[in-house]
């Protein structure tokens, strides 16, 4: 069969010329169908592809690891009063030529313990992957590091009135969010999609955040099994000598207040599969240098009948680990929470530097062993 001509009309109509037979009609019918379909065909090719979440900037940190007390590699960890309900479970010293590096404020792990995701000070963000044998904490390795953006996609780092980034905390629908203090805020961003390249959006807390002390705003966020949002400053006080913070609830906000153990502040929380918060504190002096302790909170125990002038109790709690003399701690700032199996609970504290070459970044892991 000899080759057919196609000769287009002026209407844009295709006709066949040429020898007829049998198959012309078929063969018209067929024409027309697949050019009427083209536009269907080459719609996908029109269609954005899904963002690859941005990962930021390779960062060489070297890591030692660490016993939490060298004098004593085997010392458990107790409460003041000697009770043990924690485990070590390895710990590193972190630390890096960058500049960039340090002032880790937040941090986050993910439910298979292989990912870090932190937070500093200094407004970036801070990501590496994690290794363990026999269950101990012995690796970091993998470090990215970027600015953190605000709402106009904008790095914040390098100013810090507006990147002095506290804490770090997944919301209810997936988001992470930090909370700054100087310029005092919340911000939510979208790690999952966008990674280290998403852009700020303001989260609500309260009216009354604007009267936080400045070096003393939001430390520590919590998202409750509720979905509702506690945010806690470090040392912005009550009159009765509260650590002020707020419940979030939607468009809702309440005051809660934590009872303070002078002399220690908050500087971070994780909730626990129980329900119950775990707090990481800290106290500081020239002559008593750093401690660091936890306390176990119940969200839901405040007393209505309390003193406190907003009509609910402070938030308290029983201490579970108080540093001692000695022990490898810095100014600890960052808490995660994940489980492991069977039904492990693995407690993850991070220090910040404070950009300071006479302090250390630490990174210590441990197991709660006994239940509230």
């Amino acid at each position: 069969m000899r080759a057919q001509r196609l000769n287009r009309r002026p209407a844009g109509r295709y006709i066949m010329k040429g020898r007829t037979g049998p198959y012309a009609a078929t063969l018209r019918a067929c024409l027309m169908a697949c050019l009427a379909a083209a536009p269907l065909f080459a719609a996908p090719s029109l269609a954005a592809p899904a963002p690859t979440p941005a990962a930021g900037a390779p960062l060489a940190i070297t890591t030692t690891l660490v016993a939490l007390d060298p004098s004593d590699p085997g010392a458990t960890p107790t409460a003041p009063d000697g009770h043990s309900w924690l485990s070590y479970r390895g710990g590193l010293i972190l630390s890096s030529s960058d500049p960039r590096f340090g002032g880790l404020s937040g941090l986050l792990i993910s439910n298979d313990g292989g990912t870090l995701i932190a937070v500093s000070d200094a407004g970036y963000w801070l990501t590496a992957q994690l290794s363990y044998e026999a269950g101990a904490l012995t690796g970091l390795s993998g470090a990215r590091i970027a600015p953190l953006l605000d709402t106009e996609g904008q790095p914040v780092a390098g100013s810090k009135r507006r990147g002095d980034a506290e804490a770090l905390t997944r919301l209810a629908d997936g988001r992470l969010a930090v909370a700054f203090e100087r310029d005092h805020r919340v911000w939510a961003y979208d790690f999952t999609a966008f990674g280290v390249a998403a852009r700020a959006e303001p989260v609500p807390i309260s009216a009354d955040l604007a009267d936080a002390v400045n070096n003393k705003g939001l430390e520590a966020l919590s998202t409750l099994p509720d979905g509702s949002l506690l945010a806690i400053t470090e040392a912005t006080r009550t009159p009765q000598g509260h650590i002020r913070g707020w419940r979030v609830t939607g468009a809702a906000s309440r005051p809660v207040h934590l009872a303070r153990i002078a002399p220690f502040d908050l500087t971070d929380m994780a909730l626990l599969p129980s329900g119950y918060l775990l707090t990481l504190e800290r106290r500081y002096s020239r002559v008593g240098g750093v401690g660091a302790q936890m306390r176990l909170i119940d969200p839901t125990g405040a007393d209505p009948t309390g003193p406190d002038p907003t009509g609910a109790g402070p938030l308290a709690g029983a201490i579970i680990y108080r540093s001692k003399a000695g022990q490898t701690i810095d100014n600890m700032e960052g808490l995660a929470v994940r489980t492991a199996p069977p039904a492990r609970t693995l407690i993850y504290a991070v220090s910040d530097d404070n950009f300071n070459p006479l302090q250390r970044t630490v990174l210590l892991m441990f197991e709660l062993t006994a239940t509230p």
